[in-house]
C-alpha cells in the first residue's frame, strides 16, 4: 500500500506499468513461474489533503507497524519508523499536512508518534477501504458534493445492496432505542427528569439564537422546547441543591424554525445528557466513553466517527476570534454579505466554507492552537490519552468550532453515509454559559444525541433492532367467528402469566399471513385458536424449539408455564426496560 503525490494524472499509472515490466519478471525468475502477478486493475482513491491525509498516512503506518511487531523485525523501507523520527529514508518526502504538525523535525515526529497511537475508528477503516475498492474520492461530503457539482458525476463510494423492502414497526423500534439508551445511563447513575414542553417567553435560552418558537396562546405568549439544556438549567436553579454534583438525562419532542420555510415549525426527537458541578476533566471523558458504547451497543460502531477539538477557555477562544477577524479585514472587500455577517459574530464559521477564496484563506488564517494556554494544552492532551487509553478511536478536528457558547472541549459525532444528515451527536463544556444563566459558577458539561439520524442509520445498516423477543405469545384466531375465544384466551393467559407479554391479531388475515407477521415480530409462542378453542385443541408454535403441535388447552398453558424460567427479569410487573 501507498501513499503517493503525483504530478501530473499520468505518472501513478506510468509507475504502476514500471513495476509491472521490472519486478514481475524478476519474481517470475526467482520463483520459476510465468504469467501475471496480479489480478485486475490497481485500485486507487483520491485524498482531500487537510481532511483525510494524515489519517490515511497513519492507515498505511498502521499496518506497517503491525507487520513490524508480527515478524519481530524493522523494516528498513518503513515509513513508519521515518516519520516518527528513528530513521530517515531519502526516499520519502514529507507532505506539507505533515509539517503542519510542528516547527521542528523532533516537535513533528513526537505529535506524529502520538497521533499513531490513538486508535484508528472503524468507520474510518470501512471508508478508506470503500473508496479504495471503489476508485472513489476521499473527502468530506462538502468538498465531494463540490466536486460532483462540477464534474456532473459521482465521485463518493456507493452502498452495496438494494434497499430494504421492509422495516420492523416504527414504534416498537423507537421504544427499542430509547430504553437501549435509558438501561445504559442507568449504569453510568444518570436520572432522567421530565421537562416542559412549553417555556416562559422571558427565558430566553443563550445556545442559539432559534431554539425556540414562538406559540401564541390566547393573550399569552410561549415558547415551544428547542433544547433541553435550558430546562435543565431553570431546574438547577429552582432546586440549588443540584448544583454541587447532579447527572440528569432526558427524553422527547424538541421544535425549530425550518430554514427557508418562514414559519414552519419542524419537530425532531432528541435524547440529552447533562452534569452539573464536576470540574476536571474526567466527566468529559465518561461522558465520551458512555456515547461510544451506546453506539456500539446498537452495532454502529464501523459507521460513526469522533470529532473532536478545544476551544480553551472563554478568554482564549476570544483572542483567536480576534486574531481571525483582524486577518480577514483586509479581504472584506471581497467578502459576500454572509461572510461579513459571519465575520461581526463567528468569524470561525468562515474557516468551515468550501467556497475556494476561503479555502485558500484558510491555509493561511490563524489557527486555536495557538492561542491555547498551558493549563488547555495538558487539559487537551490527558484527555486524548484518556481516550486512547479506553480505545475510544478519534479524530481530532482543528476546523471542528462550536455553534453554541462551549469551552474547552467540543466534540461531534459524525455518520458520513447519511449526507446531510451525518450528525448523530454533539456536545461539550459550557461552564461560562450555565453559569450565566443560573447567576451562580457552576461546572456544567453535556450533549444530545439526535434520535431521528441514529434510527436512520440503523435502519440503513440493516441491523436487527429487536435483540430481544418484544412479545412472548401472539393469539390468532383462524377465523373470524374464533375472535371471541381468541380475546378469552388472552385474557385468561395475561392474569396467568402477569410477566408474559400478550398480543392478539385481529388483523383478519388468512392465518399464514398472521403467522409469519408474528414470527418477523419476534413472537415466542403464537397460538391459534380455532372456533370453540376452548374445548378443542390449539395449534401452537415454539419459536426457541421450532416445534409446532396442536395440544389442549392445559397442555398450552403447562408449555407456557416451563418456558418463565428463560424470561429475562426485566419481564417483571415493573415494566423495566429489555437490557
Amino acid at each position: 500500500m501507498l501513499l503517493l503525490t503525483p504530478q501530473t494524472k499520468e505518472d501513478l499509472s506510468r509507475l504502476v506499468q514500471h513495476i509491472g515490466r521490472s519486478y514481475v519478471p524478476c519474481f517470475n525468475q526467482k520463483y520459476h513461474r510465468s504469467g501475471s502477478l496480479w489480478e485486475g486493475r490497481y485500485n486507487s482513491s483520491l485524498i482531500e489533503p487537510e481532511a483525510y491525509l494524515l489519517i490515511a498516512q497513519k492507515f498505511v503506518d498502521t499496518r506497517l507497524r503491525e507487520r513490524e511487531y508480527v515478524e519481530g523485525e524493522r523494516l528498513p523501507w518503513s515509513s513508519y519508523r521515518h516519520n516518527i523520527g528513528e530513521q530517515q529514508l531519502q526516499m520519502i518526502t514529507p507532505h506539507e499536512q505533515y509539517f503542519r504538525l510542528g516547527n521542528t523535525p523532533e516537535e513533528r515526529a513526537r505529535q506524529y508518534a502520538r497521533f499513531i497511537q490513538s486508535p484508528l475508528s472503524p468507520s474510518i477503516e470501512k471508508r478508506l477501504q470503500d473508496c479504495l475498492n471503489q476508485n472513489r474520492l476521499l473527502g468530506t461530503p462538502q468538498y465531494c458534493q463540490r466536486l460532483e457539482r462540477q464534474l456532473h458525476r459521482p465521485v463518493q463510494p456507493r452502498q452495496a445492496g438494494r434497499p430494504r423492502k421492509y422495516f420492523h414497526n416504527q414504534v416498537t423500534d423507537w421504544v427499542w432505542l430509547e430504553n437501549q439508551a435509558a438501561c445504559l445511563l442507568s449504569r453510568y447513575c444518570y436520572q432522567e427528569v421530565r421537562l416542559p414542553l412549553l417555556e416562559s417567553e422571558g427565558n430566553e435560552a443563550v445556545f442559539t439564537a432559534q431554539n425556540m418558537t414562538s406559540l401564541l396562546t390566547g393573550n399569552r405568549s410561549a415558547l415551544l422546547r428547542g433544547e433541553g439544556t435550558m430546562g435543565c438549567l431553570q431546574m438547577l436553579t429552582q432546586h440549588p441543591h443540584l448544583q454541587s454534583t447532579s447527572k440528569l438525562w432526558y427524553q422527547g419532542a424538541m421544535f425549530r424554525s425550518a430554514e427557508n420555510k418562514g414559519e414552519h415549525i419542524e419537530q425532531y426527537q432528541q435524547l440529552g445528557v447533562e452534569a452539573f458541578g464536576y470540574a476536571a476533566v474526567d466527566i468529559e471523558v465518561e461522558q465520551l466513553v458512555l456515547q461510544y458504547d451506546f453506539f456500539r451497543s446498537l452495532g454502529l460502531q464501523e459507521n460513526v466517527e469522533l470529532k473532536i477539538n478545544s476551544t480553551g477557555t472563554p478568554q482564549e477562544f476570544a483572542a483567536f476570534r480576534a486574531a481571525l477577524c483582524a486577518f480577514y479585514q483586509p479581504f472584506t472587500g471581497l467578502f459576500e454579505s454572509q461572510w461579513l455577517d459571519c465575520l461581526a459574530i463567528q468569524p470561525e464559521k468562515l474557516l468551515c466554507s468550501g467556497h475556494p477564496l476561503l479555502a485558500k484563506l484558510r491555509s493561511l488564517a490563524p489557527e486555536i492552537s495557538d492561542y491555547l494556554g498551558t493549563d488547555s494544552r495538558q487539559r487537551f492532551d490527558f484527555l486524548l490519552a484518556s481516550l486512547t487509553k479506553a480505545h475510544v478511536p478519534f479524530v481530532v478536528d482543528r476546523w471542528l468550532y462550536p455553534p453554541h457558547a462551549y469551552c474547552h472541549t467540543y466534540f461531534e459525532w459524525h455518520c458520513e453515509a447519511l449526507m446531510e444528515h451525518r450528525l448523530l451527536c454533539r456536545g461539550g463544556r459550557y461552564d461560562d454559559c450555565a453559569s450565566t444563566v443560573i447567576e451562580a459558577p457552576i461546572q456544567a458539561c453535556g450533549f444530545a444525541l439526535m434520535l431521528d439520524p441514529i434510527m436512520r442509520l440503523v435502519r440503513l445498516t440493516d441491523k436487527h433492532l429487536l435483540k430481544q423477543q418484544v412479545t412472548d405469545v401472539v393469539i390468532i384466531p383462524d377465523s373470524p367467528a374464533a375472535s371471541t375465544e381468541a380475546l378469552n384466551l388472552g385474557r385468561s393467559l395475561r392474569k396467568t402469566f402477569p410477566q408474559m407479554s400478550i398480543a392478539n391479531d385481529f388483523s383478519h388475515m388468512r392465518v399464514n399471513a398472521c403467522v409469519r407477521n408474528a414470527r418477523r415480530q419476534g413472537g415466542r409462542f403464537i397460538i391459534v385458536v380455532p372456533h370453540g378453542g376452548t374445548a378443542t385443541d390449539v395449534a401452537i408454535y415454539d419459536r426457541d424449539s421450532g416445534k409446532e403441535q396442536r395440544v389442549n388447552l392445559a397442555k398450552a398453558i403447562s408449555i407456557l408455564g416451563h418456558s418463565l424460567n428463560s424470561l429475562p427479569v426485566s419481564r417483571g410487573v415493573k415494566n423495566e426496560p429489555y437490557g
